[in-house]
């Protein structure tokens, strides 16, 4: 499965691209849709695509500035830029940027299936790379409420398996070690957490590299708020109180700013600040505990729950249910007996 953000900030082309993707193959599942770079950019560090279709021009941050920010944190992913200008010098500039496609409006379907097809052998090569850094977000939301020592030590043989990648393919353990310590620092910035104590590591042996990022992350762990620690602003509230009743609906870190006359990026760490978790985060919460009360209390399917509570892909909530219970969603509701 190949996973598809798309960055689009016209509603009915965004719409249009998201239903081509759904049409071009199984193995193409949209995660995530947004209408600007930047909370494309917030949204890639949430839920890590493997591919990422962009349109050129987007307010906050244009695409080509999103597709060089990707280039130099070295996210592994694929980035397919589509764009209304037939304009040589912003396609050498994204090219240069490793773009694997570029492509004109009006996008056609057939033109659209042959780029997603030619990413696929690139796809299956950063498959391992996504998978670790979808497990290391799963690890730092502590999305099964883990008690900090277990969550701990699951960290610790997580960068254990990073840190033997060295035999197998070190420019993948540098680049997972580099967005490990980027994601890190950025969240407890966000939070307010002081790291400036944690003394980097001045030698590429093992042991210190551990000791490093496991002394990052108990920092993080000790000082990640699970409830609010301070009073909660009259917007955020406000936020979270829309959240709550409209969560099964479309609802996209932009529209969520707009709501509160914040720009994405102040919104997104004040909501992060204020409830613990990332607005992606919270309405998985919503969502699966939802979906885990339709599970125990009715006969409908996994594929209609996944539609009632707001998922438009029965894979992708599957996953979701995953991280979120540790088991999927038929196992879980064998073992509730229902």
């Amino acid at each position: 499965m190949y996973t598809v953000l798309i960055a689009e900030n016209e509603p009915w082309v965004l719409k249009g691209i998201v239903q081509m993707v759904k049409t071009a193959g199984e193995e193409f599942e949209v995660v995530g849709e947004c209408s600007n770079g930047e909370e494309a950019w917030s949204m890639i560090q949430e839920v890590w695509p493997m591919l990422v279709i962009t349109d050129i021009m987007m307010p906050e941050l244009d695409g080509l500035s999103l597709i060089k920010r990707i280039a130099e944190h070295r996210v592994p992913l694929v980035s397919v830029i589509i764009s209304g200008y037939d304009n040589f010098q912003y396609a050498q500039k994204a090219m240069s940027y490793g773009v694997s496609d570029y492509l004109l409006k009006p996008v056609e379907f057939e033109t659209l299936t042959e780029a997603l097809n030619r990413s696929k052998e690139k796809l299956e090569s950063l498959k391992d790379l996504n998978d670790y850094m979808v497990k290391f977000q799963s690890l730092l939301d502590n999305s099964q409420g883990l008690a900090v020592d277990a969550v701990m030590h699951k960290q610790r043989q997580f960068i254990e398996s990073i840190l033997r990648l060295h035999v197998l393919n070190k420019n993948a353990r540098v680049g997972l070690l580099n967005m490990m310590e980027h994601k890190l620092k950025n969240l407890m910035n966000e939070f307010g957490l002081d790291f400036t104590d944690v003394p980097k590591y001045q030698s590429g042996d093992d042991p210190s590299i551990l000791k490093y990022y496991m002394t990052l992350l108990e920092t993080w762990y000790l000082g990640y708020p699970g409830t609010p620690k301070t009073s909660m602003p009259t917007a955020i509230a406000e936020s979270c109180r829309y959240i709550d009743a409209n969560y099964k609906t479309s609802l996209s870190l932009t529209d969520m700013a707009n709501r509160t006359n914040f720009s994405v990026s102040h919104f997104s760490a004040l909501f992060k600040k204020h409830t613990g978790s990332s607005l992606v985060s919270y309405v998985n919460r919503l969502r699966v505990d939802e979906a885990k009360k339709l599970l125990r209390t009715t006969s409908y399917a996994v594929s209609e729950i996944a539609e009632i509570v707001g998922y438009s892909s029965t894979p992708y909530f599957t996953r979701v249910f995953k991280a979120l219970s540790g088991v999927a969603p038929l196992e879980y509701r064998k073992r509730m007996g229902s």
